[in-house]
């Protein structure tokens, strides 16, 4: 399966780009204050480049990277002045940077058979490396909830599109699957398809319990600025001392 095909893409960068959009205030007000007011920013599971936009008018050079072909031909459209590369975080060395970014929780996302725990640990190890002191690696994830089953519906719509999602969470498991239903409208002929997309559910304490292990300090968040995070949703900013 190609994870976020061509209509997915689309209908992600229209529809559900809110998310990356209300973080950016907070975080680039976050890299200002840090001191990292220049440099390379490395954003995994870059997506359609909102935020990877938002970067490069603020002055930051920036590299994303996503394992979606689709959403990558987006991103140069939007930041052509940014680099972007096709591929996982599970093989991804970041090399030297000021930052690391992955919002929307992509570290979670299972389309690469190669993403476990230990590959998500293995990564931190290589974004301490790659940081300068005082460098960030900010994130978020999914958090299992505390029923042993969850499940629930929605469906979200567009003028030219719509996506109905069901999902089940197997909390035992820790396994979020998403199956989504997709349409959309081009040039007046309706396109249908389905993506399947599962992920692995951390609590954010043992993920920050990891990264102290590794040399970073390390605070949770449930909102990043004025975006409130849901009950079952962490961020996390560990910061290389």
């Amino acid at each position: 399966m190609n994870p976020y095909g061509t209509d997915l893409a689309h209908i992600h960068d229209v529809g559900f780009g809110e998310f990356a959009r209300q973080a950016a205030p907070f975080l680039l007000d976050l890299l200002a204050r840090s001191g990292i007011g220049a440099g390379l920013v490395v954003d995994l599971g870059c997506g359609s480049g909102i935020w990877a936009r938002a970067l490069v008018d603020a002055g930051y050079d920036v590299l994303g990277i996503d394992i979606s072909p689709a959403m990558i031909r987006l991103a140069r459209t939007r930041v052509p002045e940014a680099g972007f590369e096709v591929g996982s975080f599970t093989a991804f060395d970041p090399g030297a940077c000021r930052a690391v970014t992955a919002l929307g929780e992509p570290l979670a996302y299972l389309f690469d058979g190669a993403n476990t725990r230990r590959s998500l640990l293995a990564l931190c190890r290589r974004v301490y490396r790659a940081l300068d002191r005082g460098g960030l690696f900010v994130f978020d994830l999914r958090e299992p909830s505390t029923a042993a089953r969850e499940s629930y519906e929605l469906t979200r719509r567009g003028d030219d599109w719509s996506v109905h999602c069901r999902a089940e969470e197997d909390t035992g498991r820790r396994l979020l699957t998403r199956n989504l239903d997709i349409r959309r409208r081009v040039r007046g002929v309706e396109r249908r398809s389905r993506e399947v997309h599962r992920l692995r559910l951390y609590r954010g304490t043992e993920i920050a319990d990891e990264l102290r292990r590794v040399g970073f300090r390390v605070r949770l968040r449930r909102s990043l600025g004025s975006l409130r995070l849901g009950p079952a949703h962490v961020a996390l900013i560990a910061r290389r001392p």
